[in-house]
């Protein structure tokens, strides 16, 4: 078989989901160009899962033997193992909460993608039993003066809606080190990484559907009144400037002085 997508779900505590997960990807009309790697340490509905998958010779179960202590750290190394499967083909990067749409591969074999790129998409969000789309990017976001006293970082970054090439993502782990981040995940660093090396486009069509109001690293940091989104916030500001030189002086004074204040 001629692999021409990979699909990397981390299922790591994804057991309540994990299945509806795997299900949207199988979904896929082109089902015969793909391969699936769910990546774990640990799952408790772990027999199950295989059981219902058994006749899916593209789909590999692979069990990591190390689990790293902080949860950002271990869906990077995750990703990175899952990365050593990988040979010429598109990587498509699925959290094991989250979906994608029935034409996502159709869709994307319609565009004329550039292996050299790294592309994020559009994506819907779930709420309890509700469908939405993402919120719109605010306008003065899009201003030169913002940009320059506050930050150019791209929006909607979301991993379940990253496409990129194998040799891309490889090249990532290589010429980097995203372990040294303690509160930066990898759609952050894999998206400013390239929007840095002008490797980045944003594609404006909704192919991945994210669960939201769950028990997940997203929710954990979004909170403004709590000590680790102005941890994370200055971590974004650091991989910035470690990046393109650029210090966005103003943003990064607001971000200190709150960080002190929730201290």
């Amino acid at each position: 078989m001629s692999i021409k997508y990979t699909i990397i779900i981390t299922a790591e505590k994804k057991e309540k989901y994990i299945l509806e997960t795997i299900k949207s990807c199988l979904e896929q009309s082109l089902l015969k160009k793909l391969r699936i790697i769910v990546v774990y340490s640990k799952l408790i509905n772990e027999k199950e899962i295989k059981s219902k998958f058994i006749k899916f010779k593209n789909l590999l179960f692979l069990k990591c033997p190390l689990k790293k202590s902080l949860p950002i750290h271990d869906q990077l190394y995750k990703i990175e193992m899952a990365s050593r499967h990988l040979k010429n083909e598109w990587v498509l990067l699925l959290d094991g909460d989250d979906l994608f749409t029935k034409k996502k591969l159709e869709n994307l074999q319609k565009l004329n993608l550039d292996k050299e790129i790294v592309y994020l998409h559009d994506h819907a969000i779930i709420k309890g039993t509700s469908l939405f789309n993402s919120k719109n990017q605010k306008k003065y976001k899009k201003l030169s003066l913002y940009k320059i006293l506050f930050n150019d970082w791209p929006e909607k970054i979301n991993t379940s809606s990253i496409l990129l090439s194998s040799k891309k993502l490889k090249n990532f782990y290589k010429m980097n080190n995203p372990y040294k981040w303690k509160c930066l995940a990898i759609d952050v660093q894999l998206i400013l990484y390239f929007h840095y090396k002008k490797k980045f486009i944003f594609l404006n069509k909704i192919l991945t559907i994210k669960r939201e109001n769950i028990n997940n690293l997203d929710k954990r940091f979004s909170n403004y009144f709590k000590k680790i989104f102005w941890i994370r916030r200055l971590e974004q500001h650091n991989i910035t400037k470690e990046l393109s030189g650029k210090n966005n002086f103003f943003d990064r004074l607001i971000s200190i002085f709150l960080l002190k204040i929730f201290i």
